[in-house]
């Protein structure tokens, strides 16, 4: 048997509506990106909505947008993937870690209070494995703090999830989302990012498209020539119609298959009940966007039991290392293991297993009983 870590949920609509853009004449950033970000906007309840080539690249705009200077700080939690702390970095300015709770392993938001200061210009919490953290209590900690400090979520793995039935991008001044190959929504490659602040909204806008004051679709559309201009500097992060073409017909069915991942993810948790492996907790005020099943071993085995599965051809991976432990965050700002003891913990012995919506039962007992095979031999 076979085990591969993701499987997509596309559907015959989205070949369908690839063959209407290739029909078109525009292929760019035109009416299929304008309709999807339409559509997000009335699934998020909120006024903005853009498309954006990835997420790493949403987010450099936003940060852009924001004016992030070097010396600037941004709080982001230990534990997360890379691509938060390096679109920091890629400005010139710190990332500022602080260690995640112990047992959500979402940002631990006491710290956060600490991590503020005069420097602080934004932070980012990340609502890992599909868990969202509770931006609201993070906004009054915020105000609390009596500085200018935006909240930008990172909702890379959680785009259906909820905290007390909210979204993200409510309680933040924006939220950013990817849909790359293994999210539960996905076009391969992409993103998309989510506000309230139309000032926000109007500087992503250009920024996305090298800084330019009109987009394609609007100088070809009207009936006079539209002369466009550049009032701000800026990055190419525009999705195609090709691929916001993959979307609209995933949104309409994320809670279809929300109560797919939901069953999956209980059922590996029976299959677990009675091992000592650990699990990150899910908040009972939270609805999972259930992305990712991962879970913690002895780390002095891990490398070996993902071996042993990769040679039970299970697809297995790690999600993630601890950001300040990886090489060149490690050298640049001297970090010791010591400095945030949950996610070194965590990230040493993190897997993530095969998980998707359409999962088999059979396919989770084979990877279960490799896995327990693995974790007796190397005992």
């Amino acid at each position: 048997m076979k085990a591969n870590f993701y499987k997509h949920n596309l559907n015959p609509e989205c070949s369908k509506n690839i063959t209407r853009v290739l029909k078109s004449n525009f292929l760019s950033s035109g009416n299929e990106c304008k309709q999807t970000e339409k559509q997000l906007q009335n699934f998020f309840d909120i006024k903005y909505a853009l498309l954006t080539n990835s997420w790493t690249n949403g987010a450099i705009a936003v940060l852009m947008a924001l004016n992030l200077k070097k010396g600037d700080e941004v709080i982001i939690p230990s534990m997360t993937f890379v691509a938060t702390a390096n679109v920091i970095e890629l400005l010139g300015a710190v990332p500022r870690f602080v260690d995640v709770d112990k047992k959500t392993l979402l940002i631990d938001l006491n710290k956060v209070s600490k991590a503020i200061n005069v420097k602080t210009k934004a932070i980012i919490p990340v609502h890992l494995y599909g868990n969202m953290v509770d931006v609201k209590r993070l906004n009054n900690l915020v105000k609390k703090s009596n500085k200018k400090i935006y909240i930008i979520e990172d909702s890379a793995h959680c785009f259906e999830g909820k905290f007390n039935n909210y979204l993200s991008g409510k309680w933040s001044d924006c939220a950013i989302f990817s849909f790359y190959a293994t999210k539960n929504i996905t076009c391969g490659e992409g993103g998309a990012i989510v506000t309230n602040n139309k000032n926000l909204y109007n500087k992503v806008s250009e920024i996305r498209l090298h800084g330019m004051t009109k987009s394609a679709i609007d100088r070809f559309n009207d009936k006079k020539f539209q002369v466009w201009n550049m009032n701000r500097l800026g990055i190419k992060a525009n999705m195609p119609d090709l691929l916001a073409s993959l979307l609209p017909s995933q949104i309409k069915e994320v809670y279809k298959n929300h109560k797919l991942r939901k069953k999956a993810f209980e059922y590996y948790d029976r299959l677990l009940m009675r091992s000592n492996i650990l699990k990150p907790k899910i908040n009972e005020e939270c609805l999972s966007a259930y992305h990712l099943y991962t879970i913690h071993i002895n780390p002095k085995i891990r490398n070996k039991v993902l071996n042993y599965l990769k040679e039970n051809n299970i697809g297995a991976t790690i999600n993630y290392p601890s950001v300040p432990k990886l090489n060149y965050y490690k050298k640049k700002y001297f970090f010791k293991d010591k400095s945030f003891p949950v996610s070194t913990f965590w990230g040493n012995g993190t897997i993530s297993l095969p998980f998707y919506a359409k999962i088999k039962k059979n396919t989770q007992d084979f990877v279960i009983k490799k896995l327990l095979e693995a974790l007796n031999i190397y005992a």
